[in-house]
């Protein structure tokens, strides 16, 4: 055998005499830095001639724990033991092969001391890590649609940019949504949800959204740099705003380097020539009837046909999945993730994710898109209960299903009876008050695009999203009623948001329509805009209205009576805060078109004690209570919101 060894080794170094044979090359580390205390890394080394690839360190407090070769010599898999009181500054590997040695660096810091908080925290100047409660209000931002802050990033000789083109980049970058920071401040936003920032550039532009990552920890240039997403984190953190960043671990672009050449065999599912295609039938993950084969097009298939299933279920995918969402929410000190596609990947990988993310932010928070309007269905996916030995961990999920109520009853003149039945299932959520709640996004027509559609019932909409239980999201742009139907028709540019060539060559120069300035905008628009903006500061200066339990008082097909009720033991803060009766808040919708005076009984309802109902926008106008009833006045399409004092 050694014989054989010394053989081998002669021959090597005569193929590598003759330039056959070659020292190792690396090309990339992920991850590309690192931070004291967070779990030990695995990194990847990608790059050529590392099948036999030995690696040392240099550096004290460093060890190699075991090495995994990749594919064709291209990968080798690093996992590193590192002493969490070391100091901070550079790790030196060598890494060796029979052909020769290479160094390379892998930069330690020091990790963000919010970050080491033992719970989320609420200051005016945050530093992250906080996650978010049913008192935030949270907004949806796609960076290319919202504002362009730097049109050197816009690139508009490489075939990506073009602003005719709804699949194509238009300009919108990290930049201008720090620019407007204070536009979503005065609103009464307190928490941003930014869609994905991973490089994306395919030389096409068609993933101008940002869900085709060719590279899981490069921001995609369009939208800027690494540096000017610290600077947004940081500018929405100074002025009180919260931070959330989607990330999808579920898939990656058809451009990314790994559809070719995977670094393992289990790293993707499928191939490009052969892989199943991604299906829909989440009911099939919580029957626990179903065969395997009924689920696995959910958690194999590629999305859309198009974009190549990440291999969740293997050791080694799970690892580098779980640490790129730790290094974005480290790098950018992040206060949670909206986790895009979230039923098509395994049960078992969402639980090591959480575990792993709650266990180094506690205050960390997520939010699952699990589509459907089947309450049953998305509660089986939501953290806090185990379904065959697995708690996901999920703090929270989209509310697909009072979504779908809400658009039915107010926008097709649905029974209003249809909103009662969907908070009647709230038993199936640990916290139902978690749920995120909203009347659009960027996957569905604008409110203002569907048939029937009036601003006057978006207001209607605003009143119902902004004093329902859960924690409402808005998509931009519903707050000024922007139009638009089905992908791509409802990613418009943000009005203003975008300055044409002629004005740019004078900075002083605003766009004739922009919304970001009461001056810019359409009346429709204002009116829109003020309507919720009064809501959502309604929402600030009142508790009931933010985490208030709900309860159902009357309901018909027109008409939904609702109250809001703060625990006992926050009570006496919310009326010393905010005046007396601050604890009990009451809904009065009316869906008719015309005025309708709705009378509803009391008795046996937490608002049997209450003498006397006060609206809030309108103090005169007060209703006594007569014989267990009341009886209010409501304009057509609105909904009323009272006070209630009790005797």
């Amino acid at each position: 055998m050694r014989f054989l060894k010394s053989i081998f080794r002669t021959v090597l170094l005569l193929l590598s005499s003759l330039g056959l044979a070659q020292a190792p090359h690396v090309s990339k580390i992920e991850p590309p830095n690192w931070w004291i205390g967070l779990p030990d890394p695995m990194l990847m080394l990608t790059g050529e001639h590392l099948d036999d690839a030995k690696v040392t360190v240099a550096t004290q407090g460093v060890k190699v724990q075991k090495l995994i070769p990749g594919n064709r010599g291209h990968y080798l898999f690093v996992f590193l033991k590192i002493d969490p009181e070391m100091p901070p500054g550079n790790i030196d590997l060598t890494i060796t092969t029979p052909q020769g040695s290479i160094h390379a660096t892998l930069p330690l810091a020091k990790r963000n001391p919010a970050g080491l908080a033992k719970e989320s925290f609420a200051s005016e100047s945050n530093q992250g890590f906080q996650g978010f409660t049913p008192r935030d209000v949270i907004y949806l931002i796609m960076p290319d649609r919202f504002a362009d802050g730097d049109t050197a990033n816009n690139f508009p000789n490489s075939g990506t940019y073009d602003r005719n083109n709804p699949h194509a980049y238009h300009g919108g970058d990290l930049k201008g949504i720090q620019q407007h920071l204070p536009y979503l401040k005065d609103l009464g936003i307190t928490t941003l949800w930014i869609t994905p920032v991973y490089n994306n550039n395919d030389h096409t532009g068609r993933d101008y959204h940002g869900y085709g990552a060719t590279d899981l920890y490069a921001v995609e240039e369009h939208f800027g740099t690494l540096n000017e997403y610290r600077s947004l984190v940081s500018a929405a953190h100074a002025l009180g705003l919260k931070v959330l960043l989607d990330v999808v671990p579920n898939h990656i672009g058809p451009t990314h380097p790994w559809v070719n050449d995977p670094p393992t065999d289990r790293w993707l599912h499928g191939s490009k020539q052969k892989h199943l295609i991604a299906s829909d039938q989440f009911r099939y993950l919580a029957d626990p009837h179903s065969s395997p084969r009924d689920s696995r097009a959910v958690l194999e298939g590629w999305f859309a046909d198009a974009l190549p299933d990440m291999g969740t279920d293997d050791a080694l995918t799970s690892q580098y999945l779980r640490q790129n969402a730790l290094w974005w929410a480290e790098t950018g000190s992040l206060d949670g993730f909206r986790i895009d596609t979230f039923p098509y990947v395994d049960r078992a990988f969402w639980q090591d994710f959480h575990l792993a993310i709650h266990a180094t932010y506690p205050g960390f928070k997520t939010v699952g898109e699990i589509s459907g309007f089947d309450p049953v269905v998305t509660s089986f996916f939501v953290g806090g209960r185990t379904h065959d030995g697995i708690d996901t961990g999920l703090d929270t999920a989209f509310d697909f299903t009072l979504f779908n109520a809400m658009r039915k009853v107010i926008l097709h003149d649905e029974p209003a009876t249809l909103i009662d039945e969907v908070l009647q299932r709230d038993w199936l959520f640990p916290h139902p008050e978690m749920l995120v709640t909203y009347l659009g996004n960027h996957d569905v027509p604008r409110f203002m695009g569907e048939p029937g559609a009036s601003v006057q019932k978006l207001k209607m909409a605003f009143s119902l999203l902004l004093t329902v239980r859960g924690l409402p999201q808005i998509y931009s742009g519903d707050e000024i009623g922007m139009p638009g139907g089905g992908d791509p028709d409802n990613r418009r540019d943000f009005p203003g948001g975008f300055l044409e060539a002629k004005q740019m060559e004078d900075k002083q120069m605003e766009a004739k329509h922009n919304a970001f300035t009461p001056s810019g905008r359409t009346s429709d628009e204002q009116q829109v805009f003020a309507h919720v903006q009064a809501l959502l500061h309604l929402r600030e200066q009142y508790p009931a209205l933010q985490r208030g339990k709900q309860f159902h008082i009357f309901s018909d097909r027109q008409t939904m009576v609702y109250l809001r009720e703060l625990p006992s033991e926050d009570t006496a803060a919310a009326n010393a805060a905010a005046g007396a009766n601050a604890d009990r808040f009451v809904m009065v919708m009316n869906n008719a078109d015309q005025e309708r005076t709705v009378t509803f009984p009391v008795d046996d309802t937490r608002l049997a004690t209450a003498s006397r109902l006060i609206n809030v926008t309108d103090p005169a106008d007060s209703v006594t209570v007569k014989q267990q009833m009341f009886a209010v006045k409501v304009a057509g399409r609105s909904i009323n919101i009272y006070r209630a004092e009790h005797n």
